[in-house]
């Protein structure tokens, strides 16, 4: 066993955690920030947060950051609880597992907000994470070098394996070797970089790596544009270019990615000419994804990504959304889900793809079932469909309350309060289908009139103590538990969007936190028959709650335009 193997995932994951969590407190755009002078203009992907979040948002985010940053470490003290008893049964293993733990105790030192000033990174630290070509590179802005270098070296001389220093342009930096990778850690004026490259890399190379040697172009122009194109703040952007990603691979290896494929010995002549153009069409359809804040305050967060489509698919998919009501508001309580969906243009676009795929076949054999595809999809076109599935328009469900539920011991809920709305064009028709299978609906007499009528069924008698159903000429609303009746009624005459969401979705993030809190607190035996010991299901379920604590409710709405898939999101801030 090789401890470095060890320290090195530790180090990884944790800094996943540390900078993941740090993340939400800043993001990027229409003003250039010093930090985008190092990112390449023609980088592949970046992630931009260059401006902190306000104080009194960032003054409810500390807490739970530090409570979520305790629980992982609880967890990642188990686990390497686990590498320690390894480690120990080797020739030597006491003293490794000795060095080890010191490492983990100081390395956990930065496992909470204090401990991150305490490296330097405060709460108006910003950072932005890009490719140097396709290799990754961390850049944050430090409160104090000296005090980010005085962690480094913290952590250095509790591990065994201590860093090498090498020099580029004048500037000095740490690295170690991992195989053919050169894990490298520097500071330059007032920011930090790490990242990983080739141990091959050139001293050119490495420079720019670094930021040492400035790109001549950088990505700010692109970051200014994708910004006011999708009504960004100046908070936090990012993108990936997907067809710049593609390409990378697809090409012969140039640029900065030179050395790191023929470090991963990657030979695009491995495929034919005919596989890497098509690949390369793939990816066009999916040009780009982007993403960013649209708005910032004190009681909500909203965010915005972007999956950009190409034209003819973008506007094929944007005549799927149909009008549903209610889709799209945020209906309280614990959980609402729904979608709307217009099935002629479901099959109108499905048709034209196929057709598309026909008139131009795929010809690397990479593709087959792809284009196989194509005579499948063909055959379940062909398919007689009841005319009632022609009118369906989609359907919205809203859990406002669920008692008795334990999802751990997967007991089923006591009571529940919840409606559910299947709209139709002809809602009529599903009424009468309906009837066919359930007789207690023919004996009901239903009339598109909106108004509520009991509904018997002993189904639903263990879970409610009513249940009522309601017809209109644009659906059918079933909903039970108190107040069902009201609830019936007002789920078809709810407000329509425009334009109407694809997917919507919206949850009461406590709750839902809390009820996988609890499962995670089951004592349920893995297929080995073991099970997690008490003290690391504890830390898990604290990690869940203390989300729940941050965000009070969770929103998403997709929307399908002319641009691509467009997902929105809102998180409201707890108070």
């Amino acid at each position: 066993m090789n401890e470095m193997n060890h320290f090195f995932r530790i180090v990884l994951g944790v800094s996943a955690i540390i900078f993941g969590l740090a993340a939400c407190k800043g993001d990027v755009a229409r003003e250039s920030h010093p930090l985008l002078q190092y990112v390449p203009a023609e980088t592949p992907y970046v992630m931009a947060y260059t401006k902190p979040l306000p104080d009194d948002l960032m003054d409810k985010f500390e807490p739970v950051v530090d409570k979520t940053l305790a629980g992982y470490e609880r967890i990642l003290r188990y686990k390497v609880s686990e590498i320690l008893v390894e480690l120990s049964k080797e020739e030597g293993g006491a003293e490794k597992a000795k060095q080890l733990q010191e490492f983990v105790d100081e390395f956990t030192s930065l496992m909470s907000v204090q401990g991150l000033r305490d490296a330097g990174i405060d709460r108006d630290s910003v950072f932005v994470i890009y490719g140097d070509g396709l290799l990754p590179v961390f850049r944050v802005e430090l409160s104090a070098r000296e005090k980010f270098d005085a962690a480094v070296g913290r952590l250095e001389s509790k591990s065994p394996q201590k860093f090498q220093v090498g020099t580029v342009s004048g500037e000095s930096y740490r690295y170690y070797d991992i195989e053919e990778a050169r894990f490298v850690v520097a500071t330059s004026g007032d920011s930090a970089v790490i990242t990983i490259v080739p141990s091959t890399y050139s001293d050119e190379r490495l420079a720019q790596a670094l930021g040492i040697k400035k790109p001549k172009n950088n990505v700010a122009e692109r970051l200014g544009e994708i910004s006011k194109g999708y009504d960004f703040t100046d908070h936090f952007v990012g993108f990936a270019d997907v067809e710049k990603l593609a390409a990378s691979f697809l090409g012969d290896p140039s640029g900065l990615n030179t050395e790191l494929l023929l470090v991963a010995e990657h030979d695009p002549e491995k495929l034919t000419a005919e596989c890497r153009a098509e690949f390369a069409e793939l990816a066009s359809v999916v040009p780009r994804v982007v993403v960013g804040y649209t708005n910032v305050n004190k009681s909500f967060l909203d965010t915005q990504m972007g999956v950009e489509l190409r034209d003819d698919i973008a506007a094929g998919l944007a005549t799927l959304p149909t009008a549903v009501p209610g889709l799209g508001a945020d209906l309280g309580g614990l959980l609402s889900f729904g979608f709307s969906l217009d099935p002629m243009a479901a099959r109108s676009f499905l048709e034209a793809r196929l057709d598309a795929m026909e008139a131009d076949p795929f010809e690397c054999a990479d593709l087959g079932e792809l284009q196989a595809s194509v005579a499948q999809g063909r055959q379940a076109l062909a398919q007689p469909l009841p005319p009632v599935v022609y009118n369906f328009s989609g359907m919205l469900a809203h859990i406002s309350d669920v008692q008795g539920m334990d999802l751990g011991t997967q007991i089923p809920p006591d009571s529940i309060v919840a409606s559910l709305l299947v709209a139709f064009e002809n809602a009529q028709d599903l009424v009468n289908m309906a009837s066919m299978m359930v007789p207690q609906v023919a004996e009901m007499n239903l009339l598109p009139d909106g108004k509520a009528r009991a509904l018997d069924l002993p189904q639903l008698a263990a879970i409610a103590d009513e249940a009522f159903v309601a017809l209109s000429k644009v659906g059918l609303s079933v909903a039970v538990g108190e107040g069902s009746a009201e609830g019936s009624e007002a789920m078809l005459v709810a407000d329509v969007e425009t334009p109407p969401p694809f997917v919507s979705f919206s949850m009461d993030s406590k709750r839902y936190y809390d009820f996988i809190g609890d499962a995670l607190m089951q004592d349920n035996a893995a297929e080995d028959g073991e099970s997690e010991p008490l003290a690391l299901r504890t830390a898990m379920r604290d990690v869940m709650v203390s989300s729940g604590e941050l965000y009070e409710r969770v929103s998403v709405d997709v929307h399908l335009t002319e641009r691509g898939v467009e997902i929105g999101s809102r998180m409201t801030i707890s108070d």
